[in-house]
């Protein structure tokens, strides 16, 4: 089966759809990914004038890139977005001619990867799936749903409802995927992959007084650290054992300055940075609980990270539920302070009642590579033999 992988980002910042790939080639697949990474003035003005912008060829474990730079234009959103996929297409068709017509395209997220992949399928005729990350479609907040703006929709309809079957990585997403069909599409959830082999199970003991907490996230708006800090600062008040470690980047932001300005327990937030998946680990191994406060969220691959070592977590409701059970979480709605600060003192209290390998076993079984594997191949094989 020759199956072409269509990001709708630049790769590096998508490490799940590189963990998929590799499974996939592992399984005997023939996978190869279509990467017309977008550069951006507003971004990186260095590489925007000085980039290739010439189709090349790399490797990347293990894994061949037929890759393009795509310059954008600054300030329209819309023509990027169309000139994007005709790229994309144009991208496709040097593919096709070098390697060969592919039997299946499997693209991740509807922007834009799933309008330029229904350019291709009425050119070429190649059945295309779409497996939509995106967290804003599961609308549990005002961010979310301002996300949606009008010129959207005509884009999202073509890309969605000529899609041979959508495979969003959580249950949340559904409801609003189905308002850009215009005509019925087969719908089912498959999970994201982990290493469930690299992040396994790991028994704790520590001899200390201090909880310790853990998240792994940037500073950005989805992930809601403008109710983390506060929350955590407001628990750290009332238990002083506390203690939390904050993995990623961007924390020296001009928008953090405000929101760290009024934590009051600074001396119980320790900022690592960004680290390597080795260095991720230690922090998941050293931890006692793990905390996801995002008002935003397909299916986050840190979350499942946590888990899979044996962490219990509290998170918020945008987690899907195939992951979060009673047995491993205490969640709580997005964007409450009050809420969130209740369940990290709950969670202090109960962490040791966690039976922290069954945590580990039920995040293996659902995330791990055989599952995956044979989730997306029967959709894979569904579609061909439809055609």
């Amino acid at each position: 089966m020759h199956v072409l992988i269509l990001p709708s980002w630049h790769m590096p910042h998508g490490g799940f759809v590189r963990n998929q790939a590799r499974v996939l080639k592992e399984k005997g697949l023939t996978v190869n990914v279509l990467a017309n990474v977008h550069i951006s003035l507003t971004h990186d003005k260095t590489k925007y004038f000085t980039s290739s912008f010439c189709t090349f060829i790399s490797e990347e474990d293990d894994l061949m890139f037929f890759r393009h730079n795509y310059r954008s234009l600054p300030k329209l959103q819309v023509t990027n977005a169309k000139l994007w996929a005709k790229s994309t297409v144009k991208l496709f068709e040097k593919y096709q001619q070098k390697f060969g017509k592919p039997d299946i395209i499997h693209v991740h997220s509807a922007f834009w990867g799933g309008y330029a992949a229904h350019l291709i399928k009425e050119k070429y005729n190649i059945p295309y799936i779409i497996t939509e990350h995106g967290g804003i479609f599961g609308l549990f907040c005002d961010y979310a749903k301002n996300r949606f703006v009008n010129w959207y929709t005509p884009l999202l309809e073509k890309a969605f409802s000529n899609a041979d079957y959508i495979t969003p990585v959580s249950n949340n997403q559904i409801a609003k995927i189905k308002t850009f069909l215009t005509k019925e599409v087969p719908i089912n959830p498959v999970t994201n992959v982990i290493n469930t082999d690299f992040f396994h199970y790991k028994e704790r003991r520590k001899n200390t007084e201090k909880i310790t907490f853990v998240t792994v996230n940037g500073f950005y708006i989805p992930k809601a650290y403008d109710i983390l800090l506060p929350a955590f600062d407001k628990a750290c008040a009332q238990n002083t054992n506390l203690e939390i470690r904050i993995v990623g980047e961007n924390f020296n932001s001009k928008a953090f300055k405000p929101i760290w300005n009024n934590v009051v327990n600074k001396d119980k937030f320790y900022f690592t940075g960004e680290l390597t998946a080795n260095g991720v680990r230690e922090e998941l191994w050293n931890a006692d609980c793990y905390i996801m406060p995002s008002r935003s969220e397909g299916q986050p691959q840190a979350t499942l990270e946590a888990l899979c070592t044996g962490l219990p977590m509290v998170c918020t409701e945008v987690v899907p539920h195939s992951v979060t059970t009673k047995e491993n979480s205490i969640i709580i709605p997005v964007e409450n302070i009050e809420k969130m600060t209740d369940a990290i003192l709950k969670l202090s209290n109960t962490y040791k009642n966690y039976d922290n390998k069954a945590i580990s076993e039920h995040i293996k079984n659902i995330c791990g590579k055989e599952a995956f594997a044979k989730a997306i191949i029967d959709v894979y094989e569904q579609v061909i033999n439809k055609k």
